[in-house]
């Protein structure tokens, strides 16, 4: 008898986002909030280098560039970082280098970057506590980290999770995403010496929203109910957290 093994993790992610408009088409709004987030995180700050984990196609971190010497976007889907590499620039094309890996597989000099943003990635390593910690090593002292995650213990959350469950019956999901909460975290953040600054608490439009409203009325739907992060509205009922780090 012949044991054949499931696909490692890292893999499953590399294939799921190797078609890029699975995420992108339905994730625009969301993509737009974190985008000003980080931009109102950021507001007047200049930076040496700057590291996007998981940067997809660009669209968070390269509007940074007037303000970082030098941008690395890092991604395990070759054809993210080909939409990427279509964005930015001509005028930048020696401030931004692309790396096609995952982050822990990368060769990331310790202590390298003054700003790192790891948004929308927690949930899909094999080990947010081996992330966590390798984000606290190669993060400059006093650097400035950006993280972002769904608390999925979170009663805002509970729709979505049922509905997930409902639909793996009929379509499993190609792998398992990580279920977080905010103490786990934040206790992990802490251990590691980073210390939240910032925070910015919303809560995404249910599953499936996507298929029969606009992603201008969601953004405008989740802008409403949740403010910015200037003025954050009904924070505690978000699940997704948007945390400023600093590295102690």
């Amino acid at each position: 008898m012949i044991e054949t093994r499931a696909p490692s993790k890292s893999i499953q992610v590399k294939s799921w986002f190797e078609n890029p408009d699975k995420y992108l088409q339905r994730r625009q709004f969301d993509i737009r909030i974190r985008l000003e987030t980080v931009q109102e995180f950021t507001k007047g700050a200049a930076f040496e280098r700057v590291l996007d984990i998981g940067c997809g196609d660009g669209s968070i971190s390269l509007p940074l560039l007037p303000h970082a010497q030098k941008i690395t976007l890092l991604d395990v889907s070759s054809s993210m970082l080909a939409i990427a590499r279509t964005k930015v620039p001509s005028d930048y094309a020696d401030h931004v280098e692309l790396i096609n890996a995952s982050f822990l597989s990368a060769d990331l000099e310790p202590q390298s970057f003054d700003l790192i943003l790891c948004i929308g990635v927690l949930a899909h390593v094999d080990s947010p506590a081996s992330l966590i910690a390798a984000l606290s090593r190669i993060a400059k002292p006093g650097g400035c980290i950006i993280l972002e995650f769904t608390d999925s213990s979170h009663l805002w959350g509970t729709p979505d999770f049922v509905y997930r469950q409902i639909l793996r019956l009929i379509r499993p999901d190609p792998y398992t995403l990580n279920r977080l909460n905010n103490r786990y975290v934040m206790n992990l953040c802490r251990e590691n010496g980073l210390v939240p600054n910032a925070l910015y608490r919303y809560g995404l439009p249910p599953a499936g929203t996507h298929s029969v409203v606009g992603q201008d009325d969601m953004y405008r739907i989740t802008r409403y109910l949740f403010g910015t992060s200037e003025q954050n509205r009904n924070s505690r009922m978000g699940n997704e957290f948007i945390y400023r780090l600093k590295k102690s």
